[in-house]
């Protein structure tokens, strides 16, 4: 900018300071030449009045060569027929007839009379003055011709010329000096601005010009001022934003995908790389998303993608083989123009095993309760019907209703105290500290007389007595349910066996038996609601399914695990670990 305004000012300066010094030489010699006539007139009159008439009437020529001598100008006299009486300037020799000379012509006329011409007398440019002389009569009687060398005005007007170079070459530099300071002092402050207009361009904001201008300088000054400040605090708090959404975006279990409408990668989540199983460190971010991920899904999702009328959409589809999504579809708008997609997974595959269990739960429920409550209401209804008196029969038929009674009972109340574990908060649970030796030995006497009546001894295995905090209830619902499956799965004479013993973190307890063993398809499942692994012979032994899934909870409430490990044949080990309590 500071080249743009110097160099046509700079121009502008030379172009005006060497016009006026053309001018000024014009005017100046036009000045000089006046002066000069001027000057040879007033000697022209001088001469005519005082020299000349005594040179006529005596012809004395000593005042007149005096004069031409003082002032160095060559006086020539013509008489009325042109011939030169008297001529200043020696050695000319006989002069001719100046009679029809411009100059003369014009004095003869009566005229004062200026000519610039070339002499070929004195072979140079000069400038004559020509003056007519009369006499006491008032006769033209002769002409007085004053004559200076043009070159001599030459050498004043180069000298002028110099003077007024020097003087126009002194004004120009002074001037772009001058020029050049202001301009500098002028744009020094647009030069900081720019710079500070610049840092604030590449991101550095915040900062303050310090500058104390009151005109439009300033102005633009506390204008930037104000800019940096607003885009400090504007993107600081879109920074903030943004951080925000970016930790919101990668803590979600969602996946969270934005693509453009060339479905490329704009922002892919970690929850959509869990999902996909896209590694943390591939780079996807402009890619197609077709290049990231190729599933059979993908290509239904293609499909909602191309139809722009459908501004939200969602499906299911399932994906590796075992797992389901649930995919939200919105589009991207900016004033009424699509831009893009955004893509959201949702694993919906535990909500649908959730809800699977839960109609299993419900139509288990339903089916166990049905098959007590038909039974009790067919036998009464038969009594009823037909009037039975025969008390052997009755007995028989009481029997029967006495025990669909109890397994309807024993398995409502395995079903409320599922649920209480299930919600571990909607009751007080009590906590106290139980030795586990003596709780042990105390389960063994309730369960005697199950386990005498298949010919079981009870085996209790401990190092040393154990203590840990737990509920009473929870902890005998646990052990009884556990032991009482052993008794009821063993075969005849087998022993059922309860080892206690403890590590530096847990407590570990085995309850082992030497029975029928679990088929390993069925082991992962028993701790579910209702499953039986021989569903005949579960209900012959009085089961209501419902016992593992109680022993899961508890062992879960109390921050423990719960393992399984069995074989056809040889029996089953139910190995519980429960942490110890802190000190």
């Amino acid at each position: 900018m500071k080249k743009r305004l110097l160099v046509p000012l700079i121009i502008i300066i030379v172009v005006s300071i060497s016009a006026i010094g053309l001018f000024t030489s014009i005017s100046y010699r036009q000045s000089y030449y006046a002066d000069t006539e001027n000057n040879i007139k007033k000697s022209s009159n001088y001469i005519v009045k005082y020299l000349l008439p005594d040179f006529l009437e005596t012809g004395n020529k000593e005042s007149l060569d005096h004069y031409a001598t003082s002032t160095s100008v060559r006086m020539t006299i013509i008489n009325l027929q042109g011939d030169v009486i008297y001529e200043s300037t020696p050695d000319l020799g006989n002069l001719e007839n100046h009679k029809n000379r411009p100059e003369i012509l014009g004095a003869l006329a009566g005229n004062v009379t200026t000519e610039v011409r070339f002499s070929n007398t004195v072979k140079d440019e000069m400038i004559y003055v020509a003056t007519p002389y009369y006499d006491e009569n008032n006769t033209l009687t002769a002409v007085l011709r004053i004559s200076v060398p043009v070159n001599a005005m030459d050498d004043a007007m180069f000298e002028m010329i110099n003077n007024i170079i020097f003087v126009m070459l002194t004004a120009i530099l002074a001037t772009i000096l001058l020029i050049t300071y202001v301009i500098n002092r002028e744009l020094k402050p647009l030069e900081d601005a720019t710079v500070f207009a610049e840092k604030i361009a590449s991101g550095k904001y915040g900062q303050q010009l310090t500058m104390i201008r009151e005109d439009q300088i300033g102005e633009l000054v506390e204008s930037l001022n104000q800019m940096s400040a607003q885009l400090n605090h504007s993107f600081t708090e879109m920074n903030q934003k943004n951080a925000e959404l970016t930790s919101i975006l990668a803590n979600m279990n969602h996946g969270v995908i934005a693509i453009d409408m060339k479905n490329r990668i704009v922002h892919l989540n970690d929850g959509a790389r869990h999902i996909l199983r896209i590694p943390m460190k591939e780079i996807v971010v402009g890619k197609n998303i077709l290049e990231v991920y190729r599933e059979s899904f993908i290509l239904e999702l293609m499909t909602h993608l191309e139809n722009e009328e459908c501004e939200k959409v969602n499906f299911e589809s399932r994906i590796h083989e075992n797992r389901i999504l649930r995919i939200y579809i919105n589009q991207i708008k900016e004033d009424e123009q699509i831009n893009g997609h955004i893509i959201i997974l949702e694993d919906i595959t535990f909500l649908k095993k959730l809800e699977t269990m839960r109609r299993d739960f419900v139509a288990n429920v339903s089916h166990e309760l049905k098959t007590p409550i038909t039974t009790i209401r067919g036998f009464i209804e038969t009594i009823q019907e037909n009037h039975i008196t025969d008390p052997q029969t009755l007995e028989r038929f009481y029997s029967i209703i006495y025990d669909e009674s109890d397994r309807l009972s024993r398995l409502v109340n395995d079903i409320l105290v599922l649920s209480q574990l299930e919600n571990k908060g909607g009751f007080d649970r009590k906590f106290e500290v139980l030795e586990l030796n003596v709780e042990i030995k105390q389960i063994f006497d309730i369960l005697k007389f199950s386990a005498e009546a298949k010919e079981i001894t009870f085996l209790l295995t401990a190092e040393k007595p154990l203590k840990l905090e737990l509920v009473a209830d929870e902890f005998r619902q646990m052990m009884i349910n556990l032991i009482d499956n052993a008794i009821k799965y063993s075969e005849p004479g087998k022993p059922v066996e309860v080892v206690l013993a403890e590590n530096e973190e847990q407590v570990i307890i085995k309850v082992i038996d030497q029975g029928y063993g679990i088929p390993e398809k069925d082991v992962e499942r028993i701790f579910e609601r209702f499953y039986r692994v021989d569903k005949s012979r579960s209900k012959e032994k009085g089961g209501t399914g419902l016992g593992l899934a109680i022993v899961k909870h508890i062992v879960y409430n109390n921050g423990g695990t719960i393992k399984v490990d069995s074989h056809i044949g040889e029996g089953t080990e139910f190995v519980i670990e429960l942490p110890k309590n802190e000190d």
